[in-house]
């Protein structure tokens, strides 16, 4: 029973030393109340949904649900290409004076379905998805994004043994995207408490730091050395994604996902976080 409990809040213990440290290192840099408030309300309404989905037995997803899941997301996708861009990138949607980053939000949700339509469809099928996903991703531009997607989805390619030619042509594919997008590498500057967050626990001393890195480097521990049993791939893949998502920040202005502001990827953090804790579960 006490583990039962202690996997129910799993979201809560990897998520908050990241969230709480960027609110800190906001407040201290004097970054206004509406900025980092969002980020605590996301939280709190993400762990509230996430540990109510985890303690209460749902049905397994259905692969219709997976399904549903890839269109609607690359539906928002596409619709970052309908609002207005900023310095010609696409990747927000727009509700209200709040901007949501849909790929950050949608994609860890896309491979976990992605994983289960492979298993179930015809190759074609997937590699399909796959592939108009990525060009998206690419004409955003968002070398971030493009690069943590494609990766796991060469890893997943590379589980199945049948139609190898097929497979090595998506994945020269993904190769060429992935090179496109960082050679073509968007101009947008850099926002001190969203890219260069970790730059401000710096300015706050060493040990801030050290436990700011700690803190990001929990985030795909879990998915990829304690996998859940019959998940390992998809586990494995969803924390690729975010180990390059981490990486992509040192090279690039990208956002630090949790700690840096921005909801969308607390929403795309709490999505397969909480997939992870009820595979661990039903396991």
């Amino acid at each position: 029973m006490m583990k039962l409990r202690l996997i129910n809040l799993i979201p809560l213990i990897i998520t908050i030393p990241a969230i709480s440290i960027g609110v800190v290192a906001m407040y201290n840099n004097k970054v206004p109340i509406l900025i980092w408030a969002q980020n605590i309300a996301c939280f709190i309404i993400a762990t509230l949904i996430s540990y109510f989905v985890i303690s209460n037995k749902f049905k397994k997803r259905s692969n219709r649900f997976y399904s549903i899941s890839i269109i609607i997301s690359m539906l928002l996708i596409i619709l970052t290409y309908m609002g207005q861009s900023i310095n010609g990138v696409h990747r927000w949607v727009s509700i209200g004076f709040i901007k949501f980053n849909v790929s950050m939000m949608v994609l860890p949700l896309v491979i976990i379905a992605l994983w289960s339509l492979h298993e179930i469809k015809s190759l074609w099928v997937t590699i399909t998805i796959i592939i108009a996903i990525a060009i998206l991703l690419a004409i955003q531009p968002d070398a971030s994004e493009v690069t943590g997607f494609s990766i796991p989805m060469v890893v997943m390619l590379c589980s199945r043994s049948d139609k190898k030619v097929l497979r090595v042509s998506t994945i020269g594919i993904l190769s060429i995207l992935v090179v496109l997008s960082w050679v073509f590498l968007d101009n947008l500057p850099p926002v001190a408490y969203v890219e260069r967050i970790v730059s401000l626990l710096s300015n706050m001393g060493l040990i801030w730091l050290v436990f700011g890195i700690i803190s990001l480097v929990i985030l795909p521990a879990p998915f990829i050395f304690f996998s859940p049993k019959n998940s390992e791939l998809p586990s494995i893949s969803v924390g690729l994604y975010f180990v390059i998502i981490l990486i992509s920040t040192l090279v690039g202005n990208f956002p630090v996902p949790l700690m840096g502001y921005g909801i969308s990827p607390i929403i795309g953090y709490f999505i397969p976080i909480t997939w992870y804790a009820k595979s661990i579960i039903n396991s």
